[in-house]
């Protein structure tokens, strides 16, 4: 892993622990979203995206569930878990299993900061950075 890559990928666990606490009052590591599905009538709009984005992810549609997050935006607090759930699994990606969905760990910052800013959470702190390559 390239020290870029590398430093990216802290910044964006940094932002997720960052969400966690400020936002839902959590301490220590970020736990993931998980769900059991026994009964998807009791599903909320936000689980199935959810369930949807996940398969994504496995399936390396990483564009196709980046653009789907976005598109299906909602301002609750569980949207916010969801999103920092969905950018902390791009980010546990290995850079070869990113490079070959054609996605980068820029993107994942950079879309988990639009996402954040898009539901009102202050991350101006993360905006601005420059990596140790310049």
């Amino acid at each position: 892993m390239s020290l870029t890559n590398d430093w990216v990928m802290q910044q964006i666990e940094m932002m997720t622990r960052f969400v966690s606490q400020v936002i839902f009052n959590k301490t220590g590591q970020k736990e993931t979203i998980s769900y059991t599905v026994e009964n998807t009538e009791l599903l909320t709009d936000i689980d199935r995206l959810y369930l949807t984005l996940d398969q994504l992810i496995r399936e390396r549609k990483i564009c196709e569930a980046e653009d789907m997050l976005f598109d299906n935006l909602v301002f609750e607090d569980k949207y916010i878990e969801l999103a920092s759930d969905f950018y902390g699994k791009l980010n546990n990606l290995s850079d070869e299993e990113l490079s070959n969905a054609d996605f980068s760990r820029e993107e994942i910052h950079d879309g988990y900061l639009d996402i954040l800013t898009r539901l009102g959470v202050p991350v101006e702190q993360f905006r601005v950075w420059d990596s140790p390559n310049g």
